[in-house]
């Protein structure tokens, strides 16, 4: 008998086609089982943008802007409700952006205005922060 049979893992794509052999395809598929693990986590890695990623796509200009972007990506890529300036600092360093000579200044103008809020040290984005961050300066296609 002859048959087609299609697999598809994120990124992996496998075909075959012609005569199906169950032993063979039952090996195939316990290898499939085995390695799903690490196959999806590799697509998970692809599909998220890095912090320095988002700040190139992004409108962001001022350091408050920036802090913006990379408390979004803090909160929804890496599923970090609050963080501290120095994880501000650090995802900046690492982006290669410029820094700003006082990061608390910086958070501090965007908290008077609504969009942060701190408390013991730890800050996080507000809702309008949220609001700012994913319909004013970022890129449509990484709002979604």
């Amino acid at each position: 008998m002859s048959s087609e049979i299609q697999i598809k893992i994120g990124p992996v794509e496998l075909t075959c086609r012609g005569e199906v052999d169950g032993e063979q395809l039952d090996h195939v598929l316990r290898s499939l089982r085995r390695q799903l693990p690490e196959l999806m986590a590799a697509g998970e890695r692809a599909a998220t943008p890095s912090a320095a990623e988002l700040l190139a796509r992004s409108s962001a200009r001022t350091h408050g802007d920036k802090a913006g972007v990379v408390a979004w990506w803090l909160e929804n890529h890496c599923g970090r409700t609050e963080w501290r300036s120095g994880d501000i600092v650090d995802a900046l360093t690492e982006a290669g952006e410029e820094l700003p000579k006082n990061i608390t200044d910086a958070l501090n103008q965007k908290r008077d205005k609504g969009l942060f809020e701190v408390h013991d040290r730890r800050w996080k984005l507000t809702g309008e922060g949220r609001g700012w961050v994913k319909y004013s300066l970022l890129d449509k296609s990484d709002a979604e």
